[in-house]
């Protein structure tokens, strides 16, 4: 989806702001490293994903207020039927579940924002480089998450 005008449509509001892990949250991903999608580099590449926007002088700028402005950060859900079909319909065969749990702390510079329905955002709280942002998000999964295969997953949660 590319970004809309702010005349086009109106900001529907977030739903929460988070510095410790409200419930458990689950990141789906290929491999250990965070790599987020630029929205300019996305659609030279013909493609209508992405993950957020890098602005000026290469970094990416934290959400503030209280309206959903747009993808920002690192797509996250709570366990519920949306994540089940993520999960059971994700492609790759090797895809790795993070689940971070209830009450984890976030580092200072980060931030969790419930965007919308049931899709979370984990995303920077201080202006940031792509690179620090993925490399930090890496390192929150890797040191706070717990990591399962899609096997694992559906043995402890069932399947959809």
């Amino acid at each position: 989806m590319f970004p809309r005008s702010l005349s086009s449509k109106a900001l529907r509001p977030l739903l929460g702001r988070h510095t410790v892990i409200p419930y458990d949250i689950f990141r789906i991903q290929l491999g250990p490293q965070v790599t987020l999608r630029d929205f300019q580099v996305q659609k030279r590449l013909g493609r209508r994903a992405y993950d957020l926007h890098v602005g000026p002088g290469g970094m990416v700028q934290p959400s503030v207020g209280d309206k959903f402005q747009g993808p920002n950060g690192c797509s996250v859900r709570p366990k519920g039927l949306n994540l089940d079909e993520i999960v059971d319909n994700f492609r790759g065969s090797n895809i790795l579940i993070y689940r971070l749990g209830e009450g984890i702390q976030l580092p200072e510079d980060l931030v969790l924002l419930h965007e919308h329905t049931d899709h979370h955002a984990l995303q920077c709280a201080v202006p940031m480089t792509l690179e620090s942002l993925n490399q930090k998000l890496t390192d929150l999964f890797a040191t706070q998450a717990e990591c399962m295969s899609r096997e694992d997953y559906f043995a402890r949660y069932g399947s959809v």
